[in-house]
């Protein structure tokens, strides 16, 4: 009984590396990326495309790192819309939910994750909070036509930003400016206790 344990024990753990990757979570990715790149005519929308994603991430879809690195990649460029003179994602969970996705691919070993685990966080923070960690997001500034970096967190060693391939501070605010603090995107109110 003990070795029948073992053995099936020893079958899971060598047929979860045998996983193969969700080819639809796949060609969403390909596909999200032609049309981030304008390489080719892509019919569905981002919007359809997060929706796709969502459902199959309901459904378990994502079993490898590679599946989760996908599924962040979709979600990373869940739309944002126009608020007034503010720009707002339309739902900034989403950009959370893409970095954890990316996060647990990392920390799986998938080097490809690496950046986007950065880039996902930043981004929730930039739409959550109208602030970043890391340093890569940026924002198209209409008055000036220049794209600019949302404002980052200081207290961020630049070790932390290397861990996960980005540059230091110092180089990324001579390569872009900061958004003065009136012009960051609009953070979102987190919910409090209702009044009685």
């Amino acid at each position: 009984m003990r070795s029948s344990c073992l053995a099936i024990a020893l079958l899971l753990c060598a047929t979860n590396g045998l996983l193969a990757q969700n080819s639809e979570l796949k060609a969403l990715k390909e596909e999200d990326l032609a049309f981030q790149l304008g390489t080719r005519k892509v019919a569905r929308s981002d919007d359809d495309r997060v929706k796709l994603v969502l459902e199959l991430l309901a459904k378990g879809a994502a079993q490898t790192p590679e599946d989760k690195f996908n599924a962040a990649l979709v979600l990373q460029h869940t739309p944002a819309v126009t608020c007034g003179k503010k720009l707002v994602s339309k739902s900034f969970y989403n950009h959370l939910l893409a970095y954890h996705l990316a996060k647990e691919s990392f920390d799986a070993g998938y080097a490809d994750a690496r950046e986007l685990v950065a880039q996902t966080m930043d981004r929730y923070l930039s739409y959550a909070e109208g602030r970043q960690k890391y340093g890569t997001n940026r924002i198209f500034n209409q008055k000036t036509g220049k794209e600019e970096l949302v404002p980052i967190d200081r207290s961020v060693p630049d070790s932390e930003r290397a861990k996960y391939g980005i540059a230091p501070l110092a180089v990324l605010l001579k390569t872009y400016p900061e958004l003065s603090p009136e012009q960051k995107p609009a953070a979102r109110k987190k919910p409090g206790k209702p009044a009685r």
